[in-house]
This record gives C-alpha cells, sequence and structure tokens, in this order.
C-alpha cells in the first residue's frame, strides 16, 4: 500500500526490526545528528495498550479500544536537548512517557498491536505525522506500509542473545524487574505474534539496507546508517 501523500519521502528514514534490535536508541540518535523529527511507532502502539489497560477493556475488544482510544490525542513531543528523552508521548496533556514502558503494558502491547483496526488507525496518524515532517520513524511496518516511499530503509536485527541483554539493560535503567529467562520468553513471543500476525507483519521491507547490530557499537551502526542516509540522497538528486 503506497503512502497517498510522499511529499516529504525525500526526507523520510525508516527504521523496522524485531524487539531489541536497536530501533530506539538508533533512529533518536540519527533524528537528532541528521535534525529530523522522531516518530516511535511503537509507542503509539503502547498507548493505545495503556489506554485498554487503564479502562479495563478486554484486550481481544478492538472496538471498544477503538471507541475508548478516539477520546485522546495522542502527541509526540521531539526534545533534542535531552537525548535520553529525545520523544516524551502524551494523552491528552498527561506524560505517559515512562507509564507505556511498565512491564504490564510491555506483555500485553501484542495482542493489541495485532488488531487489524487498531493498526490501520494508527497507521493513519503516523502517515499524518510523516507527511508534515522531515522525520525518523521506527517500529515494525515503517518501511513496508507506513512510509514505502520512503528515500532510506533499514532494517535492524541482532541475535536473540545481544537482544535480551539490551532489554534486560533498558529495564534496569528504567529500575525496573528483570528476569533474562523471562525476557528471552517475552521476547520470542513477540518475534512470532509480529512475523504471523495478518496485517502487517514484521518483514524486510523492499529496498531496505539490512544490519546485522550484533557485536556493533552504536555509534558504528549510526554512522553507517547515515553513510547510506546520504548516498541515497546523493543518487536521488542525480
Amino acid at each position: 500500500m503506497k503512502n497517498s501523500n510522499s511529499k516529504n519521502t525525500q526526507n523520510i528514514i525508516t527504521i523496522d526490526g524485531p524487539a531489541g534490535s536497536g530501533k530506539s536508541t538508533i533512529a533518536k540518535l540519527i533524528a537528532k545528528d541528521i535534525g529530523l523529527s522522531y516518530i516511535d511507532t511503537g509507542a503509539m502502539y503502547r498507548a493505545i495498550t495503556l489506554i485498554a489497560l487503564e479502562n479495563n477493556i478486554d484486550l481481544e475488544d478492538e472496538e471498544a479500544i477503538l471507541e475508548k482510544a478516539k477520546n485522546y490525542t495522542i502527541r509526540l513531543d521531539s526534545n533534542a536537548s535531552d537525548p535520553d528523552k529525545y520523544t516524551n508521548i502524551y494523552l491528552n496533556d498527561r506524560d505517559i512517557t515512562m507509564d507505556i514502558r511498565s512491564r504490564e503494558v510491555g506483555e500485553a502491547v501484542s495482542i493489541v498491536s495485532k488488531l487489524s483496526g487498531i493498526r490501520k488507525f494508527l497507521v493513519s496518524l503516523q502517515r499524518d505525522l510523516s507527511d508534515k515532517q522531515a522525520s525518523v520513524i521506527e517500529g515494525r511496518d515503517t518501511g513496508s506500509v507506513v512510509c514505502p516511499d520512503a528515500i532510506c530503509k533499514i532494517y535492524l536485527t541482532a541475535d536473540i542473545d545481544e537482544r535480551v541483554k539490551r532489554r534486560e539493560k533498558q529495564l534496569n535503567s528504567n529500575r525496573q524487574k528483570s528476569d533474562r529467562v523471562q525476557i528471552k520468553k517475552e521476547i520470542e513471543n513477540r518475534d512470532k505474534i509480529d512475523s504471523t500476525r495478518k496485517d502487517s507483519p514484521l518483514v524486510i521491507p523492499d529496498n531496505a539496507h539490512v544490519i546485522d547490530t550484533t557485536g556493533m557499537s552504536i555509534k558504528q551502526v549510526s554512522d553507517e546508517i547515515k553513510n547510506i542516509y546520504h548516498k541515497e540522497i546523493k543518487n536521488k538528486n542525480k
């Protein structure tokens, strides 16, 4: 499916990949270095999941979740001066940046995010955001569904042990309890759901550059993506 309004595609970088592949960390850094907005699609799915949980809605009741979600405005606020919180996410005026990173939301988001109506609802919002601003947009279907005409499409991956280690570090930095065995089970389950769901499954987008980040530093990955982006821009302008 093509983005019907692709006026900013030359200034869009999509970064897709499975949980723990380094998408968020890299996307934030790339956006800050190049001077683009950062759109975290995963945070938007977590926001919808939080709405369902806080309103005691059955996680598979698509109609009820959508009805309640339409009462909220989901807002992403980039803050380049603080790379650790480069984007805050709000429901109306409430900052839910940390709330959506809870284990409860993490365990439930894969159920909510596979619902077709939820995906269509959020893809529409994500396209509106990317049409309005030059962006780095990251998630699991940004290069395949949300912005298939983006000038630069990246697919990040890493081996399972590396991804578990990164997730454990993230939880510890947020002062949340972590168990490596449980984290591995959660990631494997999320991988299965993401890659087999009917709507917008996790795939390597057409013409995407695949980067295995196992053993690579953040700077190495960031530099490689920036080089790819600048080459794509140069080729586009020939």
